[in-house]
């Protein structure tokens, strides 16, 4: 919505700076006064001529038609000039003695004085009303402006389309060259190209400080009001998304504080516009996104089920194999336990799959239940002992760590996962360390499970917990990066955080906590009959 406040425009004072050439500054004054002298002229001739058809009150009368059409068409001073030659000219052409300015009658000069004041008084009302009459038309324009600018504008497409529309539009109400500058990828501001417009010469400190700082900048503002541009930030509630450069030809165009509100309003609808695009960028690229992600999850959720069957085929063969083999006492039985080593990872690759892709699609509902974190962990170890046996694993947990109410199974999978972690990326014999205790609070336990090896990637410790992200890109340890996803969206799923850190003293430290809710009441045997 465009609202145009109807008000007259302030004062003009003698002091103001008007940059304007000579010619344009005083050219319609100038033209007035030689109307004015040549209207006169005319009028006295042909009053001469019909003089004795015509009454010294009508010629009178004659003048100061004179004097509303000057006044009308070229303003007040040339008004002023053809009322001082009317007067001069009735003295000296119709009023006794002719052809002097002497006058033998007192009573003409009351005539003389009442017709300089009258003439003056018609003239200054007589200009000031043909300006009001331009102000509604200007406004009117201003506004049509605006609604076509706005129109056109919200058709708009692409950034080019928004510049060529904004260019055209200032072009014509301030009579100016203008140009569109716009952050590139490295964040420098570079204006966009047009084919048909000039381009600003803009300094980039100049631009880059209007940006950064949301304040206009150049002529017009207390800001390097030197050069020979003004810049407008292009600014929303939450971003700023370029800056507006634009030269007049006359420094006028931008003071006028209509046109600066005209010029500020063009700013808020490239703003907007720009906004706009942006907005629907986002909206597409998330769009895009989702449906990649869709369509991966259910690829690798079809892949990992067609592959599940035949691993766990596979998987009880090779341990009937690894087994007879290690039972006769076959030179073979060490090949066959690698193989089976090497199922038993790719079998747990493909639960990973699928597991992600049941958590994606919301089939991951937890069984709670109340459990202690004692054995969460010791079935945990238990577990995984044929991979911790060469590693030493401290426990830290107080006797009196309450219960907590979870699903068990997803729990020791957390568990198992940040020690698969903790073995594979912290080398051989690495020391590994579970910790578990009560916040202040009692609302929550945080669990800490610690190695000693090289540590996180500085500036990756939220990453590692995307989808398929690594702690190293290029390695040799066996992995596709969704181990800390799944325990991310297994400790989401009850309602806990979980975060990763560097150690002071060396290697990776992982943090989850889980809420704590209302202990359980336990009944005895006596009380139970």
């Amino acid at each position: 919505m465009i609202i145009a406040v109807d008000e007259a425009p302030p004062p003009r004072h003698i002091g103001d700076n008007d940059s304007r050439p000579f010619a344009e500054k005083w050219g319609l004054e100038i033209k007035g006064c030689f109307v004015a002298l040549l209207l006169c002229g005319l009028i006295t001739l042909l009053a001469y001529w019909q003089l004795p058809m015509f009454d010294l009150a009508n010629i009178v009368m004659i003048y100061l038609l004179g004097v509303v059409m000057v006044a009308l068409f070229y303003g007040r001073w040339p008004s002023v000039l053809a009322t001082v030659l009317n007067v001069a000219s009735f003295d000296l052409f119709f009023v006794m003695p002719r052809w002097s300015f002497s006058v033998t009658d007192v009573q003409y000069i009351v005539t003389f004085g009442v017709m300089l004041m009258v003439g003056l008084v018609i003239g200054n009302l007589t200009a000031e009303s043909a300006i009001r009459l331009k102000w509604p038309a200007r406004r009117e324009q201003r506004a049509q402006h605006l609604y076509e600018m706005s129109k056109m504008l919200s058709r708009s497409l692409t950034i080019e389309d928004i510049a060529k529309s904004s260019s055209y539009f200032i072009s014509s109400s301030f009579n100016a060259k203008n140009s569109l500058l716009l952050p590139d990828e490295s964040g420098g501001l570079v204006p966009v190209s047009l084919n048909n417009h000039g381009v600003i010469n803009v300094d980039s400190a100049i631009s880059r400080w209007c940006f950064d700082k949301r304040s206009p900048a150049g002529s017009g503002t207390d800001t390097l009001p030197s050069v020979p541009y003004q810049l407008q930030p292009l600014t929303t509630q939450n971003k700023t998304f370029g800056v507006l450069a634009i030269e007049p030809a006359s420094l006028r165009q931008l003071m006028i504080p209509e046109q600066q509100r005209l010029l500020q309003t063009y700013t808020v609808l490239i703003a907007n516009a720009l906004e706009r695009l942006d907005l629907t960028r986002t909206a597409e690229i998330a769009k895009l996104n989702a449906e990649r992600e869709q369509l991966r999850n259910s690829l690798l959720a079809a892949l990992s089920h067609d592959l599940r069957t035949p691993l766990t085929v596979l998987l009880g063969q090779t341990d009937i194999l690894a087994f007879n083999l290690k039972a006769v006492g076959s030179e073979h039985a060490p090949q066959a336990e690698k193989i089976r080593q090497y199922v038993l990872n790719t079998t747990q690759l493909v639960n990973n799959l699928l597991d992600m892709a049941r958590i994606q699609s919301g089939g991951f509902t937890p069984k709670k239940e109340w459990q202690s974190l004692e054995e969460i962990v010791g079935s945990a170890l238990h577990t995984l002992d044929h991979l911790l046996d060469q590693h030493q694993v401290n426990i830290d947990l107080p006797p009196d760590l309450p219960l907590i109410n979870c699903d068990s199974s997803l729990i020791e999978r957390v568990f198992l996962n940040l020690l698969e972690n903790a073995v594979k990326y912290a080398g051989e014999r690495a020391a590994i360390s579970i910790r578990a205790y009560q916040h202040t609070d009692g609302k929550s336990i945080e669990v800490e499970v610690r190695d000693n090896g090289n540590g996180i990637i500085d500036g990756q410790e939220q990453a590692i917990f995307d989808k398929f992200s690594r702690g190293s890109k290029e390695s040799a340890i066996h992995g596709i990066g969704l181990g800390l996803a799944i325990c991310q969206a297994i400790i989401q799923l009850h309602n806990g955080t979980i975060r990763a850190e560097n150690s002071p003293d060396g290697g990776a430290c992982f943090y989850f906590t889980l809420p704590l809710d209302p202990q359980p009441v336990l009944i005895t045997g006596m009380e139970e009959q």
